[in-house]
């Protein structure tokens, strides 16, 4: 290969890689993903939805209460043993958020208990009509690594 071409697909890789483009496909935020022996699930809700809950009720104020303005989702993910079934507490997960193709905005998911069950959530900004990549970085306890699971949002009034 020449230099010139060198140049180029080295230019290619670089752009491609800070873009945020991945190599696997996303599953479908709603559709359950099977990663590393877990069952990973995710929902996406407008924060309006919890700003409707009276001021004493405990998911009124979780991770800090909901964000005000427009644009604000509450992201969840529930996480399962792939082979038993049963649920996974003590995680650790970091998420990321971005609309496909773009930087987007990375925290840490906190863990929320709700119906006696543990779930974890964070809020965060889905602003457009493109498709969004949500990326989990999954630690489960005694875990070594994380593992990663990614999944594409799409909001429900875009035509596809």
């Amino acid at each position: 290969m020449d230099m010139h071409m060198s140049s180029v697909v080295f230019g290619a890789f670089l752009l491609l890689a800070g873009a945020g483009v991945s190599a696997g496909p996303a599953v479908p935020a709603g559709q359950p993903q099977t990663v590393d022996g877990m069952r990973v699930y995710v929902g996406v809700l407008p924060a309006a939805m919890v700003e409707g809950h009276p001021p004493g009720h405990p998911e009124a104020a979780m991770h800090g209460g909901p964000p005000r303005g427009r644009h604000r989702f509450h992201v969840l993910v529930a996480l399962f043993d792939a082979g038993s079934g049963e649920r996974i507490a003590g995680a650790e997960i970091e998420a990321g958020v971005a609309e496909v193709g773009l930087a987007g905005t990375q925290r840490r998911l906190e863990p929320m208990v709700i119906a006696g069950t543990e779930t974890y959530g964070g809020y965060f900004k889905l602003d457009g009509d493109n498709p969004f990549r949500i990326t989990l970085d999954i630690r489960r306890p005694g875990a070594q690594r994380a593992s990663r699971a990614e999944f594409e949002y799409r909001h429900p009034w875009v035509a596809r």
